[in-house]
């Protein structure tokens, strides 16, 4: 849902064919035509032939049937109750601050509500109306491609929503549905562990002197393609049982939408494909709609997160590394056509992982299925990390620093608007999370590189406590009561460690640790240790499943634990164990 004090703002020209109009109605009128019709590109420029391709699906054994259970009040009492007041009523004008003030009033009638939409397979015809919101992703302010449709969705139907995302969600995770290399919108599942199960197979590949070969795959119009009668399919054939399938037809059906914004609205049209981009379902239901392709990678492996997705395969010829890839890619595009998913080849990358070994400076072509020849490239942003065919992550930390330099210099200028709790507030807000986000990732790059972030930081913390220019990087430290970058993504590092001894990561991560059977009856070796794999080369060592064993154990030096404790329990104690003990002279 859209934010009260954020407003959408419409650009003030938009090209329609070969005109431009300034006319704000025939703007927002030609946006909801350009949305509502987005999915369609995949029949507009694929051959006839390959619209009727069956889609993939995987051969699984019988599953349970799912239905729907009963929804309980206290649920949706507790749902209400944190609904966010400062978001934007959708198309009924329910506003989600009434709905909050009035939740034990209305929670009982709203769950019977919910629960007779089970028992009928109908939902309330205003639920399926969205507000649409036109975003503006980058390039040409006057290409209606530039703008991502974001719903508002009418705030009962994004609180029906969580209910049965909850229940679907189950599911398939108590029963491993999804696929092990699926990592979007997964609980425990995230960007950073994509990326880190992504680099621990480059890492480990060029340790073992093999070529490593990747294709970023790009799909135009993903979440807008999906066709519901392939997703329905998918659905009945994970066990969902007929009056679930009766639900989600009736969920998809007589879909309505109109672009809203600087108080316009559009007339409504139609939506016939896709999934909401702003729903609670949308996305684990475009989870599902994907899901099977990864079985299509062949000899090579592959990584889903949402409609980011990376191919790659390695080993000691080229040649080879690039053969089994195309072999691989004309797989994938072919289980993507069969989903009616469109390529675009544009935007799908290759990069050539590579430190040392020798390569033509031209590599072999990988190609799409209609004949074009996809671009090598140097750096690509992977799931919001920039990744380099070194992986020395100079290009990241290059976009972090002069990212962190611009917030700081505006607050910088406007420094006597703040005061001291103001500024400090802001920096934790708006500096911060751009340094921690992808840490324990871009962790493994030079002292050198990462020294920038130190000095940008220190910069922060300067805005903060006034100091000088000259004041010592440890005083800083002190007089704001932060620890140093090396610090915090040390902790961040040893938490994700943690978090997978505890099994709270993925399994593709969990694979990657062993724990030590304990050797002899000495004291040391009640320690929980990790079996440390062998590694050929230092960048070797800078792979996750040999750093997270290393750093561990040597971490157990002084932490010294027996049996797993919490998570709390491990943050307090880690907390006590890095500190910034000034070595400077």
């Amino acid at each position: 849902m859209e934010n009260k004090n954020t407003s959408s703002q419409l650009p003030t020209a938009l090209r329609i064919g070969n005109s431009v109009t300034t006319d704000k109605p025939t703007i927002i009128e030609n946006f909801n035509k350009h949305f509502s019709t987005a999915g369609h590109a995949f029949h507009l420029t694929t051959p006839t032939a390959f619209n009727s391709t069956a889609p993939p699906t995987a051969t699984r054994p019988s599953l349970p049937h799912f239905s729907f259970s009963q929804i309980h009040s206290a649920d949706v009492l507790k749902e209400l109750q944190n609904l966010d007041p400062y978001k934007s009523a959708g198309l009924d004008n329910l506003d989600p601050f009434f709905l909050k003030l009035s939740a034990e009033i209305i929670a009982t009638p709203i769950t019977s509500l919910f629960n007779l939409s089970f028992v009928s397979s109908e939902i309330p015809i205003d639920w399926k109306a969205a507000a649409v919101i036109p975003l503006f992703k980058g390039g040409d302010t006057l290409d209606p491609n530039c703008y991502r449709p974001i719903s508002i969705l009418p705030c009962l139907s994004k609180v029906f929503e969580s209910q049965v995302n909850k229940q679907i969600t189950d599911y398939f995770e108590s029963h491993r549905t999804l696929s092990a290399m699926q990592s979007g919108f997964r609980a425990g599942h995230g960007c950073t562990s994509a990326t880190l199960k992504v680099l621990n197979d480059i890492v480990t590949a060029i340790d073992k002197k093999h070529y490593c070969a990747a294709v970023f795959i790009d799909l135009a119009k993903a979440f807008d393609s999906v066709n519901h009668h392939i997703l329905i399919g998918r659905l009945s054939s994970l066990g969902f049982s007929n009056d679930c399938v009766a639900w989600f037809t009736n969920y998809f059906s007589d879909r309505v939408q109109c672009v809203k914004s600087e108080g316009l609205l559009s007339g409504p049209l139609a939506v016939s494909m896709g999934v909401p981009q702003g729903s609670i379902l949308g996305p684990t239901l475009f989870s599902v709609y994907i899901n099977d392709v990864a079985l299509a990678a062949g000899e090579s492996l592959i990584h889903l997160y949402a409609d980011d997705t990376i191919l790659y395969t390695s080993g000691p010829s080229l040649d080879t590394v690039l053969t089994t890839l195309q072999t691989s890619f004309n797989a994938i595009q072919l289980s993507f056509r069969g989903l009616q998913l469109l390529l675009n080849t544009s935007k799908t990358k290759c990069m050539l992982f590579n430190r040392s070994l020798p390569a033509p400076a031209r590599p072999s072509s990988i190609t799409s299925l209609d004949g074009s020849n996809l671009e090598f490239v140097d750096n690509y942003k992977y799931l919001g990390v920039w990744l380099d065919c070194k992986l020395s992550f100079q290009t990241h930390i290059n976009h972090l620093q002069s990212k962190v330099k611009s917030r700081i210099g505006f607050l910088f200028r406007n420094k006597a608007s703040f005061t001291h709790a103001a500024k400090h507030t802001l920096v934790k807000l708006t500096i911060l999370p751009i340094l921690d986000f992808g840490d324990v990732i871009y962790k493994i790059a030079s002292n050198t590189l990462l020294n920038k972030l130190d000095a940008v930081y220190h910069s922060a913390i300067r805005f903060v406590t006034k100091a000088p220019y000259t004041t010592h990087h440890c005083d800083l430290y002190a007089l704001v009561g932060w620890p140093s970058l090396h610090n915090r993504r040390q902790t961040h590092w040893l938490q994700v460690i943690y978090k997978t001894l505890l099994g709270k990561v993925p399994p593709y991560l969990r694979s990657l640790v062993t724990i030590a059977a304990p050797t002899c009856s000495t004291r040391s070796s009640r320690y929980i240790s990790l079996v440390t794999p062998k590694a050929n080369s230092s960048f070797g060592r800078l792979s996750f499943q040999f750093s997270a064993a290393n750093d561990w154990n040597e971490l157990q030096k002084s932490l010294k634990l027996e049996t797993l404790i919490s998570l709390t329990s491990f943050k307090h104690q880690l907390s006590e164990q890095l500190t910034d003990l000034c070595t400077c002279t």
